[in-house]
C-alpha cells in the first residue's frame, strides 16, 4: 500500500498540484486504507489547528514581514553599494562585495528566493560593468545568494525543520552562522582567482565617500546584529526576536522614508500569501507523516539497514544522493518536510547529531535549486538579471563544486556546526 501511495503523490506532482494538497490527498487516502474513514475524521479535525498553532511557529511569518520591509526599503541597494565602494578596488573586489552582500541580504530576509531575486538584479549589471563575463556574474547570485540566506540566521528553513522534529530552533539558528561564514568564504577565494586572471575591479572611492556609505548601513547592520544575539544568547526566542526584527524594519523604513502605507499593506498581503503556502504544507506533512508513522515505514527502514551491517556514512552517501535529486525537481519546503518522518530518525538514530544534520540537509536541498531541470534560483536569476538560464548554468557550476565542498568539511568536521549551539 505505502508503494501505491508513493505512486500517487509522484502521479499529483506531476499534474501540478500544489505540494500542501500532494501530502494532504495523499495522506489522508493511506489513512483511509489503513484505519478507516472515522480515523481520518477524527484526526483531520484537530490536526489543521494543532500543527499551525504552535507559539514558534509565528517567527515564520514575522521573519518574512521583516524580509519585505526591508526589500521595500531598498536596503540591499544600500548594502551593496557600501560594501563595493570598501573592495570594490581590490581584484575579484565586485564579486567579494556580491559574497557579502548576498550574505548580508540573505541574513535580512532569510528566504532564498526573495534574495536572489533582489541580488539578481542588484549585483550582476555591477559585475559585468567590472569585467566579469555575464555567465559568470549571475551563476555566482543563483548559487550563492539563496544558499547564504538559508543558512545564516533567520532561516525558514531551519524553523521549520526545527518545529518538525522538536530540537531547539534557537540552536538550529546558531548552528547555521559557522557553516554560512566558511561558504562565504570560499566562495570569496574563488571569486578572487577569477578576479584576478580577469583584472576585475572597480574605481577607487575615498574614504568620505566610503564612510558616508556606511552610515545608512549601520541602523540596519545593528538591526540584525541585535536579532541575532538575542537568539544566541538566549535572552529572547525566536518568535520574539522576530517580533522585534518586523518591528524594526518597519521603524527604518518609515524613518528612511521608503516605506509608505501602499507599500506597508503590499508587505503585509505578501506576508500573508506565503504565510499560507507554507503552513498548508506544514498542515499537508503531518497527515502524510502520521500515515507513514502508522505504517512503520521508517521502523522497517532502520531495521533493513541494520540487518544490512551497512556503514552509518554509507547510508549517509545514500541520504546525500536522494536529497539532491529531490532538489532538483521539488520546493525546499516540500523536499523537507515530505522526507524528514523517515530521514530523521534514521539518520539520528546512526548517532548523527540532529543540529548538524538539518543544516546539512538545508545545504544540500539549497544545492538542488541550482541544479535543472527546476533549478528554481537559476530561472529567478535569470528573469531578473536578463542572462539566459542556460548561462546562469554554466555559470555556477563552479559554484556548486564549492557548495558540495563544503558537504563535504561539514562531514568530516561537524564541529563546524556544534560548537557554537553547543557553546552558548
Amino acid at each position: 500500500m505505502v508503494f501505491l501511495s508513493l505512486i500517487l503523490l509522484i502521479g499529483l506532482l506531476l499534474i501540478g498540484m500544489p505540494i500542501g494538497m500532494v501530502l494532504l490527498v495523499t495522506g489522508s487516502i493511506g489513512m483511509i486504507t489503513t484505519l478507516g474513514t472515522e480515523s481520518l475524521v477524527g484526526f483531520l479535525s484537530v490536526t489543521a489547528y494543532r500543527s499551525v498553532s504552535n507559539y514558534t511557529l509565528v517567527s515564520i511569518p514575522l521573519f518574512i514581514l521583516m524580509a519585505h520591509f526591508i526589500s521595500k526599503s531598498k536596503v540591499a541597494d544600500d548594502f551593496f553599494d557600501c560594501i563595493l565602494k570598501w573592495i570594490g578596488h581590490l581584484p575579484g573586489g565586485t564579486g567579494i562585495a556580491t559574497v557579502f552582500g548576498s550574505a548580508g541580504f540573505g541574513t535580512l530576509s532569510g528566504s532564498s528566493l526573495a534574495a536572489t531575486s533582489v541580488m539578481s538584479q542588484i549585483a550582476v549589471p555591477k559585475m559585468v560593468q567590472s569585467n566579469y563575463s555575464p555567465s559568470f556574474s549571475s551563476g555566482l547570485v543563483a548559487s550563492s545568494t539563496g544558499t547564504l540566506a538559508v543558512m545564516i540566521p533567520p532561516s525558514i528553513p531551519l524553523i521549520l525543520y526545527g518545529i518538525q522534529t522538536e530540537t531547539s530552533i534557537g540552536q538550529l539558528l546558531v548552528a547555521g552562522i559557522l557553516p554560512g561564514i566558511l561558504l562565504a568564504l570560499l566562495l570569496c577565494l574563488t571569486v578572487f582567482i577569477v578576479g584576478i586572471k580577469q583584472n576585475s575591479r572597480t574605481e577607487k572611492f575615498s574614504y568620505k565617500e566610503r564612510f558616508k556609505s556606511l552610515i545608512k548601513v549601520i541602523p540596519t547592520v545593528l538591526l540584525v546584529a541585535f536579532v541575532i544575539s538575542v537568539i544566541y544568547f538566549g535572552i529572547a526566542t525566536p518568535s520574539e526576536s522576530a517580533a522585534f526584527g518586523a518591528f524594526g524594519a518597519l521603524i527604518l523604513g518609515l524613518v528612511y522614508r521608503k516605506l509608505n502605507m501602499k507599500s506597508i499593506m503590499d508587505c503585509l498581503i505578501d506576508t500573508v500569501k506565503q504565510t499560507s503556502m507554507i503552513f498548508i504544507i506544514v498542515v499537508g506533512s503531518y497527515i502524510f507523516s502520521y500515515y507513514i508513522t502508522m505504517t512503520r515505514i521508517g521502523v522497517d527502514i532502520l531495521t533493513a539497514i541494520k540487518d544490512a551491517n551497512l556503514s552509518p556514512y554509507m547510508v549517509l552517501l545514500f541520504v546525500i544522493l536522494v536529497y539532491l535529486a529531490l532538489g532538483m525537481f521539488m520546493d525546499l519546503f516540500a523536499s523537507l518536510l515530505l522526507t524528514l518522518p523517515i530521514v530523521f530518525p534514521l539518520i539520528t538514530g546512526l548517532g548523527f547529531d540532529p543540529l548538524w544534520l538539518g543544516v546539512f540537509i538545508v545545504l544540500l536541498l539549497e544545492i538542488g535549486l541550482v541544479t535543472p531541470p527546476v533549478g528554481i534560483n537559476l530561472f529567478v536569476t535569470s528573469q531578473q538579471s536578463g542572462v539566459p538560464v542556460e548561462k546562469v548554468f554554466y555559470g555556477s557550476i563552479p559554484f556548486i563544486f564549492v557548495l558540495l565542498l563544503t558537504i563535504v568539511l561539514l562531514i568530516v568536521f561537524p564541529q563546524i556546526v556544534t560548537f557554537l549551539p553547543y557553546s552558548s
